[in-house]
């Protein structure tokens, strides 16, 4: 098993120890934390009790994660030959305790899966990198070697600090203060609320309203209050942000391949235009403390895998580059710390699975890395009115919800109140007890659409797979017995099967990170996905039923993804992007062997053709379908234009033509017809649809995910703090 994230391989080579090296303290796994040299575990900071024998097999367990460790191998490190015990006994009852401490199944094992009648293996992916804790630029220029009592202070004064700041967030209140915490929806407007941001002196809340109809655009409400104001009016605004004055708002408008920047009254009236550019995956806009610039995500068109933060003038609209990322990597959602000193954002991998939370100074310079989760994120970033923490959304414990990070760095702690699927934050810059949130309520199911011809429905759409979780890009098997997809009804995105009828539901992946794309052998026995363990996206194959995932070797250092079969299931198609080059087209042999490049000019997304003579495919962040021969007896073209840009899910190939999903004021199942090089509406949903779409093997049917419900509320909360 290999850690793509760290580049480390966990599997023994020449008699070492691979996962965990003397020289490594503490190793962390999910939210647990193994300190070596205390004999301590912990979960996000807090110790865990364990006595000495689980924790022993637990140790020798992640020492050699991804191998099996036999239960002799386990007896010799537990119980020395002239011991006497109930073996098996002792055994048993030393995994069962280290199982309800991980809070752990043998069922369904996220760290410790049995291997029968053989022993036990470490199935989560191990980090064993130490981050040093930093101190402040004004102490290192001071002295930049002080003497070894400095240093010792220095950390019990930031651990203080950690202690201080978390205190502050979670002391308890005497009965005579407000210490009751309040939790209820802002406003009571129909449809999707959706990115708030506080005033600064927290008496109204700016945010996207969007309904279907003619209540869209900018809206603000008076908090405590029924009454709101229409700012704007287009279904592609979004990201408010308000001047430090209170007196105008700043927004996002977004259209076909570009974006704007808008700055309206507060109250109303007439726009003004500030910038315009192409449109990217980071978003989020931060008005400075002076209101003299607005911080937002930048990107050139040359190369829309890499984004910035930038500074944009109020007054001029000129534009300084604040941020840095490593080619790849998108800065997004930028927030000024109240006092002004500080800038912190999102850094997020390319594929959008990794994100972690940076600052640095306002005027930019070295950013330092405050989490170290590499799990998605949402939203913006709230600071507190003392400039001194940073809320945030983040699926670090499975489900998106709020949690808090110091600035200086610390361990983050979930923050009391929010219930639910929270996201998106925002607080007042004058007041410390009070937060609003994005709340998302929603379910999704896999939908299937059988066809009389290509052209036409046999009946209408009908529900595949209902259980709980969301869902995206299903698959059906090629017997058509069964369907593939991704859910995250238990909490990390994995790889589900269920039978068509609904019924008999397996688990196939436990990865405890985002797995998705599963795609079928042509002969049903092998199921290929992607899995983002850490910083980097990874192909996997895993043997259906009862098989343990296998990475592939494919593209060292690089973003692997998007996987699909050769017709003849001898070979597999992925998309890589490694730095700042785009994604291509690679294939490699499924039995081993060295990949293959096959585009020039971006792909992702690969499909081979009925007749195994062309390669379908997408590129990234561009609208439509091209295709090339295998053979490359020619270049490549572009088929078709109507796919949206990131809709490369949302196609299907069949011989007779394209189905894609298409996206105007309603959703529509359409047909690029091969034969007349035009398109055809196929089915008008009556409700969203979402990520993905296939086509059966006898190209009869088509599955494709439909939200059966969406809410986006906004949260009020009162006395957190």
């Amino acid at each position: 098993m290999t850690n793509v994230g760290d580049e480390t391989t966990s599997k023994a080579k020449g008699g070492e120890m691979p996962a965990i090296q003397s020289a490594a303290e503490r190793v962390r796994f999910d939210l647990f934390e193994l300190d070596l040299r205390a004999g301590e575990l912990l979960k996000e900071g807090r110790k865990i009790r364990l006595q000495e024998q689980p924790f022993r097999v637990l140790l020798l367990l992640m020492r050699r994660a991804g191998e099996v460790v036999t239960r002799d191998e386990l007896r010799q490190e537990l119980w020395p030959a002239d011991t006497f015990v109930d073996f098996d006994h002792g055994l048993n009852s030393a995994v069962a305790r280290l199982r309800d401490a991980l809070r752990d199944s043998a069922e369904k094992p996220r760290f410790i899966e049995t291997v029968a009648k053989r022993g036990y293996r470490f199935i989560a992916p191990v980090d064993t990198k130490s981050e040093p804790l930093e101190l402040t630029n004004v102490v290192l220029q001071k002295s930049p070697w002080p003497p070894r009592p400095f240093w010792i202070a220095a950390t019990i004064l930031l651990a203080m600090g950690c202690s201080a700041s978390i205190w502050a967030l979670y002391r308890p209140r005497p009965d005579t203060l407000l210490s009751k915490i309040e939790v209820v929806p802002l406003i009571g407007l129909r449809g999707y609320q959706a990115t708030p941001a506080f005033s600064p002196d927290g008496t109204l809340v700016a945010f996207r309203q969007s309904d279907g109809g003619s209540h869209i655009g900018i809206y603000a409400a008076v908090v405590g209050g029924e009454r709101t104001i229409q700012l704007t009016n287009n279904s592609g605004d979004c990201c408010p942000t308000w001047s430090p004055d209170g007196r105008q708002i700043a927004f996002v408008r977004y259209a076909k391949d570009a974006f704007s920047i808008l700055a309206i009254p507060a109250l109303g009236g007439t726009e003004r235009h500030l910038y315009h550019g192409p449109d990217h995956l980071g978003g989020g806009l931060s008005w400075s403390a002076d209101g003299n610039s607005i911080a937002f995500t930048e990107s050139h068109d040359s190369d829309p895998t890499r984004a910035w933060i930038s500074e944009l003038s109020v007054a001029d609209s000129s534009i300084r580059q604040l941020s840095s990322p490593p080619p790849g990597w998108i800065d997004r959602a930028p927030s000024y710390s109240p006092n002004g000193a500080r800038l912190a954002f999102i850094r997020s991998a390319v594929a959008g699975v990794s994100n972690d939370i940076y600052v640095m100074a306002a005027d930019g310079g070295r950013a330092k890395r405050l989490t170290f989760d590499h799990r998605p994120m949402t939203g913006s970033l709230a600071w507190t009115r003392d400039s001194d923490e940073i809320i945030f959304a983040s699926a670090r414990g499975a489900q998106m919800g709020l949690w808090v990070v110091a600035a200086g760095g610390c361990i983050p702690r979930p923050v009391a109140g929010p219930v639910g699927e929270a996201g998106w934050p925002t607080m007042p810059s004058k007041s410390d007890n009070t937060l609003v949130y994005e709340q998302n309520l929603d379910k999704s199911d896999v939908w299937r659409v059988d066809l009389k011809d290509p052209k036409h429905p046999q009946r209408a759409p009908f529900p595949l797979v209902s259980e709980k979780g969301d869902k995206m890009r299903p698959e059906l098997s090629p017997d058509g017995k069964k369907v593939v997809f991704e859910s995250d009804r238990l909490g990390f995105w994995d790889i589900w099967t269920c039978d068509v009828d609904g019924s008999r539901c397996d688990q196939i992946t436990s990865l405890h990170g985002t797995a998705g794309r599963a795609r079928w052998s042509p002969n049903g026995r092998y199921i290929a996905f992607e899995s983002h363990p850490r910083e980097r996206s990874e192909i996997y194959v895993v043997e259906v039923p009862g098989g343990v995932p296998r990475l592939l070797p494919t593209i060292p250092g690089a973003d692997n993804l998007s996987p699909s079969w050769s017709r003849d299931g001898k070979s597999l198609y992925f998309s890589s992007k490694r730095g700042g080059e785009a994604f291509q087209v690679w294939k490699m042999p499924f039995a081993g062997g060295t990949p293959i490049q096959l585009t020039k000019k971006g792909g992702i997304a690969p499909v081979e053709s009925f007749d195994e003579q062309y390669l379908y495919y997408s590129k990234y962040e561009q609208s439509g379908i091209w295709r090339m021969p295998l053979d490359n007896s020619e270049e490549e073209s572009k088929v078709l234009d109507d796919l949206d840009p990131g809709g490369w899910p949302n196609w299907a190939l069949s011989p007779e033509g394209i189905y894609f999903l298409r996206f105007g004021k309603h959703a529509e199942l359409a047909l690029f017809d091969f034969a007349d090089n035009k398109s055809h509406v196929v089915w008008p949903f009556e409700k969203e649809t979402g990520w993905g779409l296939s086509l059966s093997e006898d190209g009869k049917s088509l599955v494709y995910v439909q939200n059966q419900f969406a809410e986006s509320n906004l949260m009020l909360v009162r006395n957190f703090r």
